[in-house]
């Protein structure tokens, strides 16, 4: 049996560097790990950075079981670490006992408990001088809102720490049984209290007796874990190799047995009523699998699949190997699928390639080669006679507060930064890609990189015809140039996306006239309009209607005329060139020829109406204001009304977070100000903060503000 487990924890907390030493232990390394050098990181950049960015994978037997190991990048960024954690049956929490509890341990934990997610705490770097064990527990406690229990007691601290001495024993045989030893017994009783308030049978018992059997400690210490009452903890230091075999014991005799999870967790994602996965219960159900990783690089891409369920062979029970077809539950669309022979298991940078029919066995994580590009991280994938003809659509949703790696919904990724991504400029050293395909290759190399990173977004936009690139941060941006230089040997240089002002009529103007009229021999060219124009409220965007009576223009130069009008609302206003709205234009009155009216005579008269209505009404320059979402501490509102406030911002609501503790906290700032907002947050507030925004409404611009933004216009012309 394989259990699925992942490390999370805040950056340089010491999970890359507890997976290695796991990997050394059960001698699948020969190489002793060092600090600051991992053989798991496989990216330049991370190497570099002496730090992960991308989530990796190993496989480490140990004691007869399997832990497929999913060391994720929290910290600065989660993205990648949240897709992989969703494949998980359990996760360790790593809290660095020098730092402290640290946002990313904060974070992981609180998306382990909302998506169902079973955990054992873990103090890494316990040599480190200068560590207050006591003050750690009481700060997990409070952010965490459970208490911890220990499922050990330490031996030393700090410099002088040599390793733990376990309260459960466990034998070759898989047999626990409770240690021996009066330097046990305080913690034991800590442990037999926090078990016996999971059940009323057991708190009976220890009321009645004042304490508990070591196999009713084992059994209800298993039971709180599953049911999220208890969090157990062990000491650790990877670096010394003190406390890693001890922690893969707990691992294999405290968290949940993931068959079992998995088995009732799938049945309750079937059986859902708000939308059926169409499948039948239990790990037997056919092939599901799901993408929680993503790899791009110069051999091609590798979908990462974290299996769900398998066919067993009716003869001899084993599971079957990977299916030859099948459909995605996002698309619908059916893919073939390599053979098993062509697929790996991982083990950091290394690939082991299966053997052709090995049998692909529920909690396998396995890298699926040259899988089609519409392939996504977070898409299931399921053999076709799993889904029901007449579930077309297929709804995964929670079910029983039973979450399952097939009913996990994907989270969206907070992308706090948008700059313009170009290359450099004719006559730079640097544009080595200019006059080759050098557009296309940067175009290229970034939709490679989106599908390996699902906190990057990359957008076209039409307005400007500039390339756009979101983001986490100002960090990850210099990563992403970072990794282009190192992957694609590309240089590209990073600007300020253009705002999208926009422009007003100030006063209502009535029957402006608009004539074409264009006579060259032949047939002639007329058209006449009369229009009245108004302003509207913020948001209405532009109205047109007609009042024409009589015939005087026919219906179909009344759409000519219309098509004219929103043509020049569009190409821009007089103050700055910027496109015009909340504007009504009515169509009053109108002249037309029986022979020379045309469809392009009144179009070309309904522009030169506006023109001249704009003229007289006056113009006026309107800014883009977004409305942002800052999930923060209570203790940091202060800093994000300052940082509101020197965005040229207001704040209009405060409200506890319904995402988690903490506040969210919502303002109105400028578009023109966002470019450096998460900067700013990232600074005043540690990295424990984040938020998002979304285009909210258009408001006149300050007058101190107006004549620089007109020079600046490009569509501006003096």
């Amino acid at each position: 049996c394989s259990s699925d487990l992942a490390f999370v924890g805040h950056s340089h907390s010491g999970k890359t560097t507890m997976a290695e030493w796991m990997l050394f232990d059960e001698n699948i390394i020969t190489k002793k790990p060092s600090s600051g050098e991992s053989s798991l990181d496989s990216d330049p950049t991370e190497a570099s950075r002496h730090s992960s960015i991308f989530s990796h994978f190993i496989r480490v037997p140990h004691r007869g079981h399997l832990l497929e190991v999913l060391d994720t990048p929290w910290g600065d960024f989660p993205s990648d670490a949240v897709a992989t954690l969703d494949g998980a049956d359990s996760a360790v929490v790593l809290v660095s006992a020098p730092d402290g509890l640290q946002a990313g341990a904060i974070n992981a934990y609180q998306h382990c408990k909302e998506a169902g997610i079973k955990t054992l705490l873990a103090l890494s770097k316990m040599d480190r001088p200068f560590l207050n064990i006591n003050e750690i527990l009481a700060n997990i406690e409070t952010s965490f809102k459970t208490k911890p229990v220990p499922l050990q007691v330490r031996v030393g601290e700090g410099e002088d720490f040599q390793g733990v001495k376990s309260l459960l024993l466990l034998d070759d045989d898989g047999n626990l049984k409770k240690n021996e030893g009066d330097d046990i017994e305080e913690a034991w009783l800590e442990m037999e209290e926090a078990v016996a308030m999971v059940d009323d049978e057991l708190l009976v018992e220890y009321l009645e007796n004042m304490e508990l059997k070591p196999e009713q400690v084992i059994k209800g210490l298993r039971a709180g874990v599953r049911q999220g009452k208890i969090l157990p903890f062990v000491y650790t230091s990877a670096e010394k190799d003190l406390g890693v075999a001890e922690l893969m014991d707990a691992i294999i005799t405290t968290l949940p047995d993931p068959m079992e999870m998995r088995e009732e967790a799938l049945k309750a994602a079937c059986e859902n009523e708000q939308g059926k996965c169409g499948m039948e219960p239990g790990v037997e159900a056919g092939f599901a699998a799901r993408v929680i990783h993503t790899i791009v690089d110069s051999f091609g891409s590798l979908s990462v699949l974290r299996v769900i369920s398998n066919n067993r062979d009716q003869d001899n029970g084993s599971f079957h190997s990977l299916p030859q077809e099948v459909v995605n539950l996002r698309t619908g669309d059916k893919i073939k699928m390599p053979t098993t022979a062509n697929s790996f298991s991982l083990c950091g940078k290394d690939r082991i390639s299966l053997q052709d029919g090995a049998h692909i066995v529920p909690g396998d994580v396995i890298a699926v080669p040259r899988l089609p590009e519409n392939i996504h991280t977070n898409d299931i994938l399921t053999v076709p006679d799993a889904v029901k003809e007449e579930e077309a659509e297929i709804f995964i949703e929670k079910a029983a507060q039973v979450l399952t790696p097939l009913s996990r919904p994907a989270e969206e990724v907070a992308l706090m930064t948008t700059v313009t991504v170009s290359m450099p400029g004719e006559g730079s050293k640097k544009n080595k890609g200019k006059g080759a395909g050098g557009d296309e290759k940067l175009t290229s190399a970034l939709a490679a990189m989106a599908r390996e990173d699902l906190a990057l977004r990359v957008e076209h936009d039409s307005a400007s015809g500039k390339l756009l690139l979101r983001c986490m941060s100002g960090e990850h941006m210099q990563l992403v140039a970072s990794r282009l230089k190192d992957r694609y040997d590309l240089d590209v240089e990073f600007g300020q996306p253009p705002v999208q002002y926009r422009e007003t009529l100030v006063k209502k103007v009535t029957k402006v006239e608009g004539r074409h009229k264009k006579q060259s021999g032949g047939s002639g060219q007329f058209g006449v309009c009369y229009i009245d124009m108004e302003p509207l409220e913020e948001g209405a965007g532009i109205e047109f209607e007609s009042q024409i009576k009589g015939g005087v223009i026919s219906r179909p130069f009344i759409s000519s005329v219309e098509r004219g009008v929103r043509e020049q609302l569009q190409l821009g206003g007089p103050l700055a060139g910027y496109p015009v709205t909340d504007v009504r234009i009515t169509l009053v009155d109108g002249k037309m020829h029986s022979v020379d009216s045309k469809d392009i005579a009144f179009q070309s008269a309904g522009k030169l109406a506006v023109k001249a209505a704009l003229e007289r009404g006056g113009s006026r320059l309107l800014q883009p204001m977004d409305k942002v979402t800052f999930l923060i501490d209570e203790n940091l509102q202060g800093e994000i009304h300052t940082i509101v406030s020197r965005h040229d911002g207001y704040i209009t609501s405060t409200n506890p977070s319904e995402a988690g503790p903490g506040l969210e906290i919502e303002a109105i700032i400028p578009n023109a100000g966002m470019a450096d907002l998460s900067d700013a947050l990232r600074s005043a507030c540690a990295g424990e903060g984040q938020f998002s925004s979304v285009f909210s409404h258009y408001q006149p611009v300050p007058n101190d503000l107006i004549e620089k933004i007109v020079e600046n216009s490009p569509n501006h012309h003096s």
